[in-house]
């Protein structure tokens, strides 16, 4: 019976303390740690919903630049960090979902080591090519591919990344061969592709929105199971009788382990109020990004998901981050 009564004491000691820290969050300004550099589309969008965070919260929202590995530098210095709420990241698929597990040496393990708190936007990719290129559509492409194996090429923003994964994707889904001409980052390899140097490339709808407005990439298709608002007249490739070729670019914010499950609760809570609003409406819509929101289970879940998706076909391809 003593043990007993002891153990209901320290139950309720734990869950007064974890109210506690949640009614006293934020004490402080909270970091918002990037793992990309600045100027990129997740600091843009964590930058934007840091100014809002920081109004719904009281306390000052800090963008903290970590750049380097994949996002794998900056998803480390948040996993270190004291588990209170104050210091965040803001990932990609990538950080959390993919580059970790691609390496020979594993730095962390998400669902161990990070808190899931909620799923921000999601960036539909977009096939593209040199307005000038002989590749007319997603049918020319691939008829291409299969009667020239090897010949047609395929750029991306490094080894690893969703661009050259989601080109992976669709040459086995398509049975044929591309080449892989991986840069060091997307700005680059679009500047390829638009010159007609390499072929095509998958890249994030709101970086080559504006070369497509602009006639300088011509769109073949997004990888989505609908059409994008930004894009109506562009055939998904569903459409093009590929409607397993579903490739995108989310982003979502997450917090140390051992964060006190009220304050992970309290930022959802405060980040979803966000992402409701009018404002986020059209922020995130004039960048062809698509609002997410959802519960921290569900954001876990969808990690575990497209880690289990992305890994699998990474792993089959060969690509490594090493």
């Amino acid at each position: 019976m003593k043990h007993r009564i002891c153990a209901a004491m320290a139950l309720a000691g734990a869950l007064f303390a974890a109210q506690a820290a949640a009614q006293e969050f934020p004490r402080q300004p909270v970091k918002l740690v990037v793992p990309f550099a600045a100027g990129g589309p997740a600091d843009i969008q964590a930058r934007w919903l840091g100014v809002k965070l920081g109004a719904a919260l009281g306390q000052p929202v800090v963008i903290d630049n970590r750049a380097g590995a994949g996002g794998v530098l900056g998803a480390q210095a948040v996993i270190n960090a004291p588990a209170d709420g104050h210091t965040l990241l803001f990932a990609s698929v990538g950080a959390v979902a993919i580059a970790p597990y691609l390496m020979d040496k594993q730095p962390y393990d998400v669902a161990r080591d990070l808190a899931p708190v909620i799923r921000v936007a999601t960036a539909p990719m977009v096939l593209v090519s040199s307005s000038t290129g002989r590749h007319r559509d997603l049918a020319a492409l691939v008829a291409d591919a299969k009667v020239h194996p090897g010949k047609v090429s395929y750029a991306s923003a490094g080894p690893g990344t969703t661009t050259q994964l989601g080109s992976e994707l669709l040459k086995r889904e398509v049975g044929a061969e591309m080449i892989h001409i991986p840069y060091k980052g997307a700005a680059p390899a679009l500047t390829d592709v638009m010159a007609g140097t390499v072929d095509v490339m998958f890249a994030d709808a709101p970086v080559v929105l504006p070369y497509i407005k602009g006639g300088k990439l011509r769109a073949l298709a997004v990888g989505t199971p609908t059409r994008v608002e930004g894009l109506p007249d562009v055939p998904t490739t569903a459409e093009g009788g590929y409607k397993n070729v579903l490739a995108s670019t989310w982003y979502g914010v997450l917090a140390p382990a051992k964060t006190p499950p009220a304050v992970v609760k309290r930022l959802n809570s405060a980040i979803a109020t966000v992402l409701a609003s009018p404002d986020a409406v059209s922020f995130f819509g004039s960048q062809a990004l698509i609002v997410n929101g959802g519960t921290p289970e569900e954001f876990g879940t969808f990690v575990a998901s497209e880690s289990k998706r992305w890994t699998a076909l990474a792993k089959a391809a060969g690509v490594r981050m090493d």
